[in-house]
């Protein structure tokens, strides 16, 4: 039995090592020669370097190609045979790679232009699906190993550490972080060379950054190259499930589209471990697996991505069919026929006293392993009781912690969680269930040491319940709040702040316009819309907010119909008003 389980596991390993690096066959070679050209490279020629952007799609010939780890001296990564091609995730976001590439004996490419690459993705759909997926495990593969890509060095109890690591995850940057607590963190300390506080982000052997800002981090990453201008069909405010999914049907039908974020992609679905319940996903997949497979959809179809960018304001525009504008913190401007509207909602602030002095470093609103690998061995209390707190609680007790305390505040557990999660955390020996209560206080020095619970709206806790609970950290899913705060007051809300859209708007006599209704997503000002959790009477599931965000492409395409037929009416009557000379 063990060694048919062993054989069974070196198969599974077998299909990814196969799937990560395919060998592409000699009709799709010849594909590829036609939109690219050979080149012959001697023993130890350089092909790209780290650093080196928009570089060429490159299919190996004959020879070898290594790639070499410039994080780690030049060690050797991997080495690309005779139908192999080089690179990952960058080939698509065209930022700078992250390895180099160096010939190993007489060597022949296949040198294609990276901006050829996506013809090839769209006109030919089985060679398309061998990339994108050893597309993704690569960068999978980099982001999982260690000694590649950038270095950071911070206290895993230090606010800016961890948001360091959050943006870096979030964009796809592989990274190796030294906890600065620990002596191997003391050790890199000394080896870097900088002053000042932490955290420190190593660029490069001479460059490091002190206590860097985000935007320092995306330049430093290559995620930030230019401010983003220009003329689009449809502008997208938030890279969540809903965001992510308008730009993805946009740009397969030929709309001119972006995607901007404050951040990076994933949205509020983007810190949850696991998600189970979104159809075509039997086994399900992470927050981050999602954004990752929807940003590479996007990005092949030819929607732009953009982040960390900042909408400063909306200028709408007062003429019917006329662009609106979205000026940037950065002092650009970006004119859109269409603006979506797809911010999402924020997790509610844990209110119980001294919990905003714990955050990020302690109290957390998302759970992946960008937050749980702070806790290996440690109890820690998850707070909530829908299905986020319900996958954070079973991700917890399964990955590393000790014993998961789940703080709720209802009579039991259940009625806002999937009947799935609730029979597993029932049946899982290492969480337990606190009915009844809240917490009323966060008690630590420089971390969290314990909470103090109270019964609901600050009463005496339960005979049942424990005065105090001996944890190290906080995963707090209590309610949202949608991130409509920096929205015009001429878009309408409702007394929550969630958008109002459809037929919301003519309910409440927010509609401007006689000559026609609102699009089902389309908000009080029109040509803008809302999709997803900052919409009023959305589901908040990832799968409504895809289906938002597919629903807002039908809504773009009437509107800009609209546009087109009143722009001809326009011109016929200036015509029929020109007297003949």
């Amino acid at each position: 039995m063990a060694d048919r389980e062993s054989v069974a596991m070196d198969a599974t390993d077998l299909k990814t090592e196969e799937a990560t690096f395919p060998t592409l066959d000699r009709a799709d070679i010849e594909r590829i020669a036609k939109l690219g050209k050979r080149e012959e490279y001697a023993d130890g020629d350089l092909i790209f370097s780290a650093g080196d952007a928009d570089i060429d799609f490159i299919v190996v010939e004959a020879g070898g190609v290594e790639m070499q780890n410039a994080s780690d001296g030049g060690s050797k990564i991997f080495t690309h045979g005779p139908g192999h091609f080089c690179g990952d995730i960058d080939l698509l976001t065209r930022r700078p790679v992250i390895v180099t590439a160096v010939a190993r004996g007489q060597t022949r490419v296949i040198r294609t232009p990276g901006k050829k690459l996506r013809r090839l993705l769209l006109t030919v759909p089985r060679l398309a699906e061998k990339l994108l997926v050893a597309i993704q495990l690569r960068r999978d593969r980099l982001q999982s190993s260690e000694n590649v890509g950038l270095r950071v060095l911070g206290s895993g109890h230090c606010p800016d550490t961890n948001l360091v690591r959050e943006f870096l995850t979030k964009n796809f940057v592989p990274f190796t972080w030294y906890d600065a607590d620990t002596d191997e963190g003391r050790e890199v300390q000394q080896s870097m060379k900088a002053e000042g506080h932490l955290p420190w982000v190593e660029c490069g052997s001479d460059n490091v950054l002190v206590r860097p800002t985000v935007r320092q981090i995306a330049e430093c990453a290559g995620v930030w190259r230019a401010c983003p201008s220009g003329n689009v069909n449809l502008a997208i405010v938030g890279a969540g499930p809903a965001g992510i999914a308008a730009a993805v049907y946009a740009a397969s039908e030929g709309l001119n589209t972006i995607v901007l974020d404050e951040l990076g992609p994933g949205g509020q679905a983007g810190g949850s471990s696991l998600i189970e319940n979104f159809i075509g996903f039997p086994s399900g997949l992470s927050g981050h697996e999602l954004s990752t497979r929807g940003v590479l959809q996007m990005l092949k179809f030819g929607a732009q991505m953009h982040a960390p960018v900042r909408i400063e304001s909306i200028e709408a525009s007062s003429i019917s069919g006329e662009p609106h504008k979205l000026v940037t913190e950065c002092g650009a401007t970006i004119s859109a026929d269409v603006v979506l509207v797809a911010t999402g909602a924020r997790w509610k602030r844990l209110p119980a006293k001294g919990a905003a002095r714990f955050d990020r470093i302690g109290v957390h609103y998302a759970c992946t392993s960008t937050e749980a690998e702070l806790y290996d061995g440690c109890d820690v209390a998850v707070v909530g009781a829908a299905n986020s707190a319900g996958q954070a609680a079973m991700y917890l007790a399964e990955a590393c912690v000790r014993t998961v305390h789940m703080i709720i505040r209802g009579p039991e557990l259940g009625p806002g969680m999937s009947a799935y999660l609730v029979d597993r955390i029932r049946a899982t020996s290492n969480i337990k269930v606190h009915t009844n209560v809240e917490i009323g206080e966060v008690i630590g020095s420089e971390k969290i040491e314990e909470i103090a619970l109270v019964g609901r709206g600050g009463t005496e806790p339960p005979n049942d319940a424990p005065a105090t609970l001996k944890v190290n950290a906080i995963f707090a899913f209590i309610g949202a709040q949608p991130r409509s705060d920096w929205l015009p007051d001429t878009i309408a809300r409702d007394d929550r702040g969630y958008v109002l859209t459809g037929t919301d708007l003519t309910a409440a006599k927010k509609w401007p316009l006689d000559d026609r209704g609102p699009c089902p997503l389309e908000t009080s000002v029109p040509g803008i819309l809302a999709a997803g959790d900052v919409r009023c009477g959305s589901t908040k599931r990832v799968g409504f907010a895809v289906g938002d965000g597919s629903l807002a492409v039908t809504c773009v395409h009437s509107l800009l119909a609209t546009s087109r037929a009143a722009a001809q009416a326009a011109r016929e009557a200036r015509k029929s008003q020109t007297v003949p000379t």
